[in-house]
């Protein structure tokens, strides 16, 4: 039992972060919306304005596609950098997907401020009705970023340079290979720090977990993914296990 002073302390805790985990959709909503055209489904990722403020945001819509009968799953990202005016309604991206695949269709759209912090989101699915045999769109409502069921161990890069892209592409070999497939989106960008250097920094669930200043050779890049991957796995870790901390109270 904890004491009694103690208790009022976890009750503000719990409750800062449920209210961290409700200020999506609220200054700028993320909606997307489908339009069926003959076979085709046409599927558009929009982004609105509600406030007098200029935001400059950035953009990510995952269409995940899996097959019922081999359960093989393909992955496409769009993604892109935009100026939202006062109370604008843009459109970001759009897909098709075609109504007589059986494939399960399922696309994500994530939307954050200039600070990279997530500030809007919608999902949606698309599969077949089992009686009609004809597709179905179900729109599915979530309380947090990690309760997006099929949308785990997903990487964002924002690289700059060749080596940058390098480091990208090594860590995410090692992040696939080792299977760690993150509840929480981890993101790798790089900026330019003094003379033509640049820093990467490895985010995971919007906090820095390890960052270096970027040498383009192949051993410095393979030793500086193995860190990268040891700072991630550990602070995905540590999150689960808060997480269920949260919960048994």
């Amino acid at each position: 039992m904890f004491p009694k002073k103690i208790i009022p302390v976890i009750l503000c805790f719990l409750s800062s972060l449920v209210s961290l985990g409700q200020i999506t959709n609220k200054e700028v909503v993320a909606k997307i919306k489908t339009e069926k055209i003959l076979d085709l489904i046409t599927v558009t990722s929009n982004v609105e304005s509600k406030t007098q403020v200029i935001k400059s945001l950035k953009y990510v819509m995952y269409v995940y596609k899996k097959n019922p009968d081999n359960s093989n799953v393909s992955k496409n990202e769009q993604s892109g950098r935009i100026v939202l005016n006062p109370n604008e309604n843009k459109e970001l991206s759009k897909t098709t997907i075609n109504q007589n695949s059986k494939d399960k269709v399922t696309v994500l759209l994530l939307v954050y401020d200039s600070e990279d912090k997530l500030v809007a989101k919608d999902r949606l699915v698309v599969l077949n009705d089992d009686e009609s045999g004809e597709k179905v769109i179900k729109v599915e409502n979530v309380a947090s970023e990690d309760e997006f069921v099929g949308f785990r161990g997903i990487v964002i890069e924002e690289t700059k340079t060749k080596p940058g892209r390098d480091f990208y592409i090594e860590f995410y070999s090692n992040y696939r290979l080792k299977g760690i497939n993150g509840s929480k989106i981890v993101k790798i960008t790089e900026q330019f720090s003094f003379g033509r250097n640049t820093i990467m920094e490895i985010f995971v669930d919007n906090e820095i977990v390890y960052r270096f200043f970027v040498q383009p050779t192949k051993d410095f890049i393979k030793k500086q993914s193995d860190q990268a991957i040891v700072a991630v796995t550990r602070k995905l870790i540590a999150l689960e296990k808060q997480k269920n901390q949260i919960r048994q109270y």
